[in-house]
């Protein structure tokens, strides 16, 4: 019970490597206390205790000289690193866990704790907050990535020419995809701050093919997406709301998919990537994460739950297959 107690101070120091870079300091070889929080910008004997705790849960390693370095599970903390967490350690060590202490009352109340704590909810906090805001973006382009791949290997692609993602964050899935299919242009709606900033990163980029093919829309998703996409995506996006937010969601891409001006090559397709609890590993801790995140009175779907919304949305489920990160790919048509 002391161990699983003490499991905050663990996270709370994963969270404090991830922000200073302390992987990526590592990535270039071992570092004595004193070199490496010079190149971190802090105090030795203030970043020890928390080197020497990770180290002894084997987030980090120390040679036989003394000095520290990066072990298997500290790579995913440096920022390059193709399956790299950093920010998502990051969001999850800090906002989160930040809501985290108003679980209490978040049992006591049946609210979400994050709104408790700060009194509005996640994305009403991500719009006062830049940099929580910035880090959330990056999280989301972390656990985006690896879905990218399978989805331009699986999705029906080949006659589409627009792929829509609703909710789709600064675009990572959509790279992805059209790195795999350079026939396809990509369009990515999200909240007007986020498409600002995915924007401009895209523009700093310099890689005019994908400026090219690849824009963003900002857009009120209760109320509206974009017209003409062949196929629409909507990643880890209805997990954060109730049932009756997500049937308004789904109901703004079915009218999108219903409304356009030409005869589309393929029937207009969505694809929902969502953790649904019968294809969820993570299913009996899924809860608490809405209880802590979540919408007032948001839930885990069922199957029956997400045929249940998406019927009452217009949409017709077609198949189910299971994804990585726990998630569930739900492909939907128009109903009849």
């Amino acid at each position: 019970m002391m161990e699983l107690s003490l499991g905050t101070w663990i996270s709370a120091s994963i969270g404090v490597a991830a922000r200073l870079g302390v992987a990526d300091v590592l990535a270039a070889g071992p570092k004595t206390a004193d070199a490496l929080a010079e190149a971190i910008g802090v105090r030795p004997e203030a970043i020890t205790p928390v080197l020497d705790a990770l180290t002894m849960v084997g987030v980090f390693a120390r040679d036989e000289d003394g000095r520290y370095l990066n072990s298997e599970s500290s790579e995913q903390l440096r920022t390059d690193h193709p399956q790299s967490m950093r920010y998502m350690s990051m969001l999850l060590t800090g906002l989160y866990a930040q809501g985290c202490g108003s679980l209490l009352e978040a049992v006591q109340t049946n609210k979400p704790a994050l709104t408790v704590r700060y009194g509005v909810g996640l994305y009403e906090y991500l719009e006062k907050d830049a940099e929580t805001a910035q880090i959330f973006d990056k999280a989301m382009q972390e656990v985006a990535r690896p879905v990218a791949g399978v989805l331009a290997q699986h999705l029906p692609l080949a006659n589409a020419r627009t792929v829509v993602d609703v909710g789709g964050g600064n675009g990572e899935l959509l790279k992805g995809i059209l790195a795999v299919h350079p026939h396809l242009r990509g369009i990515c709606v999200d909240r007007a701050d986020t498409c600002a900033r995915a924007e401009a990163a895209l523009r700093e980029s310099g890689d005019a093919d994908l400026i090219e093919r690849l824009t963003f829309e900002p857009a009120d998703i209760f109320q509206e997406c974009p017209r003409g996409g062949d196929v629409y995506l909507l990643k880890n996006v209805l997990h954060d709301w109730n049932s009756e937010s997500a049937v308004q969601i789904l109901s703004s891409i079915s009218a999108a998919m219903r409304d356009r001006d030409d005869t589309p090559a393929q029937p207009p397709m969505l694809v929902v990537m969502d953790p649904v609890r019968e294809y969820d590993a993570g299913a009996a801790l899924r809860p608490l994460i809405k209880l802590v995140i979540g919408e007032q009175g948001t839930r885990d779907r069922s199957e029956a739950d997400i045929r249940r919304e998406t019927a009452a949305a217009g949409l017709q489920v077609v198949s189910i297959t299971p994804m990585p990160a726990d998630l569930a790919a739900v492909a939907c048509v128009l109903a009849p």
